[in-house]
């Protein structure tokens, strides 16, 4: 992993744990041991790094989609809700949640680049419930793109309540319901 991959995972971390205009570039070097001017030289704005933050998951979202590619519509649909539980086990949100409690102070290129984002996330979702439906294995649905956006919504709002609970088993049991509500038997 070079400096620059460095610098944007932690930060990454660090913004997903204490949120966008918590971290900083001083305790980022102060993390990895390197000076803050190190930082800037690769990242001159905080608005670069959330850019270059919100581009890294929208890269391993892509590799997910590739190596998904062969799977059945259920498969991918469960490798989406692992992603989220893994953050649930991890203690920790999606780079959407956490940036978007910070959305009245964001730069507006880091907006549009967490919108889309955002977007890849409901298109792939999106894409996995008509390929669903084409395989008799999801419901029909009137509003595809609103029924994509709603699970993901759903998905997050989940990863709070189960923070405030300190209950991870409720995940596990909301996306059952969620499984089941999308499935055909």
């Amino acid at each position: 992993m070079n400096t620059k991959e460095l610098i944007v995972g932690t930060a990454n971390k660090q913004l997903i744990e204490r949120g966008y205009n918590a971290f900083s570039y001083k305790a980022i070097s102060e993390e990895i041991g390197i000076k803050t001017s190190s930082i800037h030289y690769y990242f001159p704005t905080k608005t670069d790094l959330g850019i270059s933050i919100v581009q890294s998951h929208s890269k391993a979202l892509a590799d997910t989609i590739e190596k998904t590619k062969d799977k059945n519509a259920l498969e991918k649909l469960n490798k989406l809700f692992l992603y989220y539980k893994r953050l649930v086990q991890d203690d920790k949100v999606c780079i959407v949640s956490a940036l978007t409690s910070d959305i009245n102070t964001l730069e507006e290129p880091l907006r549009i680049e967490l919108i889309k984002f955002s977007n890849e996330v409901i298109a792939w979702t999106a894409s996995i419930l008509e390929e669903g439906h084409s395989q008799n294995t999801i419901k029909v649905m009137t509003d595809v793109p609103l029924k994509a956006k709603m699970i993901i919504a759903n998905l997050m709002a989940l990863i709070q309540i189960t923070r405030i609970e300190k209950s991870k088993e409720s995940f596990d049991q909301m996306t059952g319901l969620i499984l089941a509500e999308l499935t055909i038997n």
